[in-house]
């Protein structure tokens, strides 16, 4: 994901008046705007005609006496549109390279940019970001991309209907990644559909109009080359994606995988120093901890500065933040949750806790609170943090089915749940580790359930003592990409703790 900050604004922007604030940083262009468009190769007349504007950050900006102020200091501003050409929200991008880059104003991310080109072509370029539309703009070549906060979703497929698309995301890895996506869920929908290949060095469609001296010329004929490649060979072979392979295996190599640690030592070594990007199935009978074991797995990852989001359909807010207070403190959780510990000790604990909660952010569902839902705070919180989080769901049986599926078994809408986890992994590039209740007499995950799944982790009780502290193995029965294996826990009930 792009580095973008999204700012929650005060209540009384959310009816701002988007084409008076436009005209006002329309009024605000000056030469040092024009003059680091010109270095992307935009110029003054194409500026003008997507209405960009551009704000010093030094004049204050009032509605309804709430100041905006310098949110957009330094930086040029697009106006982002809806299908009908209102505008909907404003992106800037700083000029002179401070983080972020791009910064909404509301972080809309259900639109796309440039709808005229869908309207005037059955041919569209799908590509990374606004200013490579800007580019293609001029040389009168139709192309649209998702603005800079989101990615391509399957609710854009609809306006794709019919055309031809070709699609270059950016020239690394995550970009041809990403283009191989897209292509495979337009493919999906039946689009004639091909990916452009840029020349190494050259990161995205402007960077090649600004550095190449026939520029138009270079990218139709990147054009041309993957329509060829196409008509010879139906399916592509695999030497297009060897670039991407050799990245990662490198990556690999010099020990560069963005594995993020549990918090237990032995549970990284067998999944290769963490949790990568994938479905991970934690599994155990009713009441054996999985809550706990996951709650405290969050915490540690939020600890570490990673951005954590826990999902529950189990348990309230309150009743997983009782339980972190509980593990800070060193006793048991029903002493909190029963208002049984000093308040000064609370407090004191809950200091500490700051720390996590700045990077956890926690969803309280209902029974009436459907996937998609949850999907759509996760993006909007994704946009706000800037980067993709870890993702806790608690726990599978009782996410509600989704309309359409009633008529499966439970199997069947456990299976279709984890199926729609797992693709949830791969659209956003990220963990995501979900707990699911065995029944009576099981002792795996369905098959139809861990089908989905890159790692299933069972709990498994081995013993009690009379201090409260219950023996239990970690038995990894699914691991893609490593090995299988036992880890020995101890639960320490009056500490709120698990320990290898």
């Amino acid at each position: 994901m792009t580095s973008i900050e999204h700012k929650r604004l005060a209540p009384t922007l959310a009816a701002v008046d988007l084409e008076s604030l436009l005209s006002y940083y329309q009024k605000q262009m000056r030469e040092e705007a024009y003059l680091y468009l010109k270095k992307r190769g935009i110029s003054e007349e194409t500026a003008q005609l997507y209405r960009i504007g551009f704000e010093l950050g030094k004049i204050g900006f009032y509605v309804d006496q709430n100041q905006l102020g310098d949110y957009f200091e330094h930086r040029v501003i697009v106006p982002i549109r809806n299908y009908d050409g209102d505008i909907v929200d404003l992106i800037g991008r700083s000029i002179d390279n401070k983080e972020p880059k791009y910064k909404a104003l509301y972080g809309i991310d259900q639109y796309l940019f440039n709808y005229t080109a869908l309207e005037e072509s059955d041919e569209v370029i799908l590509c990374n970001g606004i200013f490579d539309v800007l580019s293609l703009s001029q040389a009168k070549i139709p192309s649209v991309c998702v603005p800079d906060y989101g990615v391509f979703k399957e609710h854009h497929l609809s306006l794709f209907a019919g055309k031809r698309v070709y699609i270059c995301m950016g020239n690394d890895e995550y970009g041809r990644r990403e283009s191989t996506r897209i292509e495979a869920v337009l493919r999906e929908q039946g689009n004639e559909t091909y990916i452009i290949s840029l020349p190494e060095t050259i990161r995205d469609i402007n960077d090649l109009f600004v550095r190449a001296q026939n520029p138009v010329e270079a990218f139709l004929a990147l054009v041309n080359q993957s329509v060829e490649e196409a008509m010879l060979a139906p399916v592509a072979p695999d030497i297009k994606n060897s670039t991407v392979y050799l990245e990662e295996y490198m990556k690999r190599f010099r020990g560069q995988v963005a594995s993020i640690r549990t918090g237990f030592s032995k549970l990284d070594t067998l999944l290769f120093g963490g949790f990568g990007n994938g479905l991970y199935l934690l599994a155990g009978s009713g009441s054996i901890g999985k809550s706990m074991l996951l709650k405290q797995m969050a915490d540690h990852i939020a600890f570490e500065e990673t951005p954590v989001i826990f999902v529950s359909w189990d348990m309230t807010n309150f009743e997983l933040w009782s339980r972190s207070i509980a593990r800070i403190i060193g006793i048991a959780p029903q002493m909190v949750l029963g208002g049984k510990v000093e308040p000064e000790q609370v407090a004191e604990a809950n200091k500490h806790y700051a720390k996590i909660s700045k990077m956890l952010w926690m969803l309280e569902c209902t029974m009436n609170t459907t996937l998609d839902q949850v999907a759509a705070s996760i993006e909007r919180i994704a946009v706000i943090v800037g980067k993709e989080p870890v993702i806790f769901i608690d726990h599978l049986q009782r996410i509600p089915v989704q309309e359409g599926t009633a008529t499966l078994t439970w199997q069947q809408q456990q299976a279709a749940i984890a199926f729609t986890l797992k693709q949830w992994s791969r659209e956003w590039d990220c963990p995501i580790i979900a707990a699911t209740a065995l029944e009576l007499g099981q002792d795996n995950v369905p098959d139809r359930v861990q089908a989905s799944a890159d790692v299933v982790m069972i709990m498994q009780p081995e013993k009690s003592d009379a201090d409260g502290q219950q023996s239990i193995s970690l038995a990894l029965t699914k691991n893609r990409n490593g090995t299988i294996g036992n880890i020995p826990l101890i639960f320490h009930n009056d500490r709120a703790l698990f320990t290898e």
